[in-house]
Parts: C-alpha cells; sequence; structure tokens
C-alpha cells in the first residue's frame, strides 16, 4: 500500500500530464471563465463530501475532482477583470518553482541542510532591500528573512523591537519589563498589527491609533504627541509603524518625516510595504519610497508585488543582530550558528519560499515588473477619469492604481448602505469583480484595485459601463 504514496512510473506520468494540462487550461483561459464561483456551497460541499477516506480513489480521479473545485469553487484572482484585493496571477515561473519544491522539498531549517536554498534567499533579500533604499546595494549589510506573508514580517518587527528596546524580555518576559509595550501605527494601518499584538501578549490595547490627515496619512506632530502621551502615562513605545499602500485607499505615509519623530524618540520604525513597496520599481514613483532608508525595518510582499504564487512574504532590516536575539535557540540537535534560517525566525522547518522569484526574476528581470507596474498604474488613472466622466465620485487620493469611490449624484453627507453598496459589487460581479469597504463611520465606499498585468484598456471600460448599467437598474 505504501506504493500509493508515490505511484508507479506510468501512473506518474499520467497523473504529471493531466495537472499540466490543467495548469496550462488555467493560464490561458482564464479570462473566458466567470471571475465569480460558479459552484454554490451545496455543491463544494458535496463535490468534497464525495471523497472517502476509506475507499482511495484513482489518481486521475482525484485531481480531475480538484481541478474542478478550482475552476468553479473560488474568486478568479488570475483573471483580468479581478479588481479585489491586491492579489494578481501569479507567475509562470513561480508556479513551476513551487512544483520543483513540492518535490525537492528542500528544509531551511539549518543553512547546512540546504545551503543552495538559503543562499537564493539571502541574496533575494540583499537585491530587494536595494531596491527598496533600505541598503546602498546588493552586497551591502542587511539582514532578513523569507515569511509566510505581510502579517508574520509585521509580526516579526514587533518581536525584534522588543528584544531591542528591552535586552531581557526574550528570557525573562513582559512581566519583567519596567513599563508596558505600546505599537503605534495610523488608522490606515493593516489590522496584522492586532493580531502580532496579541502573539505577543501585549493585547490589541497596546496598538495605538494614530490620527491620519484628509489623505488618509499619519500625522507626525499627533504621533510626537501620542509618544509623549505614552510616556507620560509610564508605557513605553517600542514600534512605530508607518505605511507604503494601505489596504484600503493606498494611503503611503511620509516615511521621513515620521523617521525625524522616531530618531529623535529612539524608537523603532518600521514600514509596511507589502504592496505599495512596488513603487521602488516604477522610477516615477520612487518618491514614494523615500526614506525607507532611514526605517529600521520593512515588510514587503512578493506575492503581492512581484506576482509569485502564495506566500512569499520578506521581513528586511538594517539593525544586525536583532533577529538572533529574538528568535535564536539552541538545541542538541540543530547547528549553533546564528546565521540559521531557524534561529532568525518563528519558523523551524520552512518551505523554500524564494525560488518562486528566484526562478522569475532570472527570466524576466526587473524590467519586466516595472513595465507590469507601469501599465497598473496607468490602468488606475483611466480607471478615475473613466468613473469621473460617469458621474462617479472618488475619495481616496493615490498615485497606486486603487481607487475608492461612490455614486456622485448623492448628496453630501447622504452615504449608500454597505448592503446597498454590496448589492452593487454584486450585480456587477459577472462582469468585474470590485469590493467595498468602510470609509468612515457614516460611510461605506466601492473600491476596485488593478493588480493583473493582463488587466487591458478594454477591461477596466467593461467595468465602468457594467457599473452604469447596475446604477440605473437600482
Amino acid at each position: 500500500m505504501t506504493d500509493r504514496l508515490f505511484l508507479d512510473a506510468d501512473e506518474r506520468a499520467q497523473v504529471w500530464e493531466q495537472a499540466l494540462a490543467a495548469i496550462a487550461e488555467q493560464a490561458d483561459e482564464v479570462g473566458s471563465w466567470s471571475v465569480k464561483p460558479t459552484l454554490g456551497d451545496e455543491a463544494i460541499r458535496a463535490l468534497v463530501a464525495s471523497v472517502d477516506f476509506d475507499r482511495p480513489i484513482a489518481a486521475s480521479e482525484a485531481l480531475e475532482l480538484v481541478t474542478r473545485g478550482l475552476q468553479g469553487g473560488q474568486v478568479q484572482t488570475a483573471h483580468p477583470r479581478y479588481f479585489g484585493l491586491y492579489n494578481p496571477p501569479a507567475s509562470t515561473m513561480g508556479a513551476v518553482a513551487d512544483a520543483l519544491v513540492g518535490a525537492y522539498n528542500p528544509q531551511l531549517a539549518a543553512r547546512a541542510h540546504a545551503p543552495f536554498a538559503v543562499e537564493v534567499e539571502q541574496h533575494l533579500l540583499r537585491a530587494v532591500a536595494a531596491k527598496l533604499g533600505l541598503t546602498g546595494g546588493v552586497g551591502s549589510p542587511v539582514e532578513g528573512i523569507f515569511t509566510t506573508g505581510g502579517a508574520e514580517a509585521n509580526a516579526t518587527a514587533l518581536t525584534c523591537a522588543l528584544a531591542a528596546a528591552f535586552p531581557d524580555w526574550a528570557t525573562k518576559g513582559l512581566r519583567a519589563l519596567p513599563r508596558s509595550p505600546t505599537v503605534l501605527a495610523s488608522r490606515e494601518a493593516h489590522h496584522s498589527l492586532e493580531k502580532a499584538a496579541r502573539a505577543a501578549g501585549l493585547g490589541d490595547r497596546a496598538v495605538r491609533r494614530v490620527a491620519t490627515d484628509e489623505a488618509r496619512l499619519m500625522d507626525p506632530r499627533d504621533l510626537a504627541e501620542a509618544i509623549a502621551q505614552e510616556k507620560g502615562e509610564g508605557r513605553a513605545p517600542v514600534l512605530v509603524v508607518a505605511t507604503c499602500g494601505s489596504t484600503n485607499a493606498g494611503a503611503v505615509d511620509d516615511v521621513a518625516a515620521i523617521a525625524t519623530v522616531t530618531e529623535r524618540e529612539g524608537i523603532w520604525l518600521h514600514v509596511d510595504a507589502a504592496w505599495g513597496g512596488l513603487a521602488a520599481l516604477v522610477p516615477e514613483l520612487a518618491s514614494l519610497v523615500a526614506g525607507f532608508e532611514r526605517a529600521d525595518s520593512v515588510t514587503f510582499d512578493a506575492h503581492k508585488a512581484l506576482a509569485v504564487p502564495m506566500g512569499a512574504g520578506m521581513y528586511l532590516s538594517r539593525r544586525h543582530g536583532t533577529l538572533a536575539r529574538a528568535f535564536a535557540v539552541h538545541s542538541q540537535y540543530m547547528p549553533k550558528g546564528d546565521d540559521d534560517p531557524y534561529a532568525r525566525s518563528l519558523q523551524w522547518s520552512r518551505r523554500f519560499a524564494g525560488l518562486k522569484l528566484f526562478l522569475t526574476l532570472a527570466t524576466a528581470g526587473w524590467s519586466a515588473y516595472e513595465h507590469a507596474l507601469r501599465h497598473q498604474v496607468q490602468l488606475g488613472v483611466r480607471l478615475r477619469e473613466r468613473l469621473l466622466a460617469e458621474g462617479w465620485a472618488l475619495r481616496n487620493e493615490t498615485a497606486l492604481p486603487v481607487v475608492c469611490f461612490v455614486d456622485g449624484r448623492q448628496r453630501d453627507g447622504e452615504g449608500a448602505s454597505a448592503r446597498h453598496l454590496a448589492t452593487i459589487a454584486r450585480l456587477v460581479s459577472p462582469v468585474g469583480w470590485i469590493s467595498t469597504t468602510r470609509w468612515s463611520k457614516e460611510e461605506h465606499v466601492l473600491r476596485a484595485c488593478i493588480s493583473n498585468p493582463r488587466t487591458t484598456e478594454s477591461d477596466v471600460d467593461a467595468l465602468v459601463s457594467a457599473l452604469g448599467g447596475v446604477r440605473s437598474r437600482l
């Protein structure tokens, strides 16, 4: 029976041929599929429940079932008319890399166990840090680690900030600290910070939300006042988080101005650039990452800005030794070097996440990303112009390709209900998948984000036309 774990040569060949055909079909035909799920909840439950693990089925039959579920049972984020959260399609070489990693299954806990994989990831971390301006170039000092995504990278930043602020924290814990640590971030910052605070034992209330200006950017003056208040009330601000590309509105904080405050106060500055960091790859947007060289650490997601399969987050830092100070432990069965990945990450056994980016960059280069991202930004401009021309009103201001908007015929203060906007999004979904979000206590908005290099002007125009049709019907 153990042969069924690996299959014989003939069945392996058949399964790979079938899998490659399904992958090729997805790459070539996804634009002709429905962008929204075509299988209802009952059909999905029945499809999954049809598999009885006590009665194994043929590999080809199992693969066909899963392919059907993937085609009909999800929002197709690779569709050129997917305008939801920043979820680009996976690059071809990224998908190839994931298959290779799954087959070879390298173990990245210790460098000695997978020296090639570890070196690939370190090379990538240095290269990305250089693009973001965190270092002077490839080969310059930088430390970092691949993460499952931005949430883990942000949690890593908090852990490192605690280790830097309180040298005894790693061994003695929070109870030994003289003051309660706190985190300061704008109201637009990602809510993975609350998760990080919980995981660190600090709780939600340790995250203080700083006021933003009309453009939804962190107000450095309010930040300075909040820090003074935290210290005055006996707490210890250990981390300030600036945002480059907020999820809601694409807001990009003034990192340089925030750094002036954190440097004066001696507080760790982290920049969450999970997707907004893409600005560093487009010369005309480079001003958006000004000040990154003054940050202590940065979050960047390759599975967002660089269109590789999930998950490929990155934590980058110019504060040497803090990863080891935060995570290094020693045991009888592992090497004692602090340079091993397990000693610089919350993870221990870990997948080779970097290969999907390495293979994509090796075959496409930075220039392909620059071209693709510029195209998306230009489509964002077109979307704004078309919406305004059709009587919609814009709510956000950003150079990034995310647009928040409402019906321009509404009177001031007359916000549409969340249910009404959800209805619009649902009715327009056969043409283009968009989302809704809460803009303020009183107002909800529609939100469209362009994250697919294959999206065209005609796709944008089709979305605007469909929105107009739905608005007329309602």
